[in-house]
């Protein structure tokens, strides 16, 4: 019988210098992946701000001045659309607001929280000026429409608050300055939908602007947003009784909304 053995074979030793470049990578691996990350965050937020540059002087190119040819002009299709009688009237409206002030005519993004009211769909429809450094302090000037035999005076206010955004659009302040109009005559759930989504967004609402509506408005606004326990200022203002008192009324207002926004 004959045995074969097999030769011992040792374990192929490290070298200094194979050890030494290996503790050299165990530290500078983890240090290049945090300069890299350091590195394309800056890239990431350098990228952020020119887009929202370049979105800022787009919303000023889309600016224009309030005039009373161009609150006519809203509220004259607004007033048609309230003085429907089907079903579909406040879709009409919450369809031209979102038009109108979207981002190839006023360079705003659109929000419409639709609902639906037996036949009929309703939507909060809403527009902001996002506020740096403070976003999440809101000032609002809100619209409510949809009452009956109300058409007319809604509809200047509801012209208004368009005027006023777009002649306000591409503008920065401080905290955010948002434009709604909810159709509270007929859905008694819009102010807290639209409270609501505020709180979602862990927002505080500062002041609301009041255009239009009555006592029991305001005590609506109280209500969804619960002001007694967030200090919220509520500033009711009388709906314009004509374009020309509209427009003098829009001036004001834009500068109240700025400062409070401020």
């Amino acid at each position: 019988m004959r045995f074969y053995v097999r030769p011992f074979m040792s374990e192929p030793s490290t070298s200094p210098a194979q050890g030494r470049f290996i503790r050299a990578a165990l530290v500078i691996f983890p240090v290049g992946t945090v300069v890299f990350g350091i590195l394309s965050f800056g890239i990431w937020w350098w990228k952020r701000e020119q887009v929202e540059e370049r979105g800022y002087k787009y919303a000023l190119a889309l600016r224009r001045d309030l005039s009373e040819a161009s609150l006519a002009r809203h509220a004259g299709i607004l007033e048609e659309a309230l003085r429907r009688t089907d079903a579909a009237r406040f879709q009409a409206v919450a369809a031209y607001l979102e038009s109108s002030m979207g981002a190839e005519n006023m360079g705003y993004q659109v929000r419409r929280d639709r609902s639906r009211v037996g036949e009929s769909e309703v939507a909060n429809v809403d527009v902001e000026l996002t506020g740096k450094p403070r976003p999440r302090e809101v000032v609002l000037l809100l619209v409510p429409y949809g009452e009956d035999g109300k058409a007319e005076a809604e509809s200047r206010s509801l012209a208004m608050l368009m005027g006023l955004a777009h002649a306000l659009t591409g503008e920065t302040r401080s905290r955010t300055l948002r434009f709604a109009a909810v159709p509270l005559g007929v859905d008694p759930q819009a102010l807290v939908r639209l409270a609501e989504v505020a709180d979602t967004r862990r927002e505080r609402v500062m002041q609301v602007f009041v255009l239009g509506g009555s006592k029991a408005v305001e005590d609506a606004v109280d209500t969804a947003f619960q002001a007694g326990r967030t200090g919220l200022l509520i500033k009711p203002l009388t709906p314009p009784d004509s374009l020309e008192t509209a427009l003098a009324a829009a001036g004001v207002l834009r500068t109240a909304l700025l400062e409070a926004a401020d």
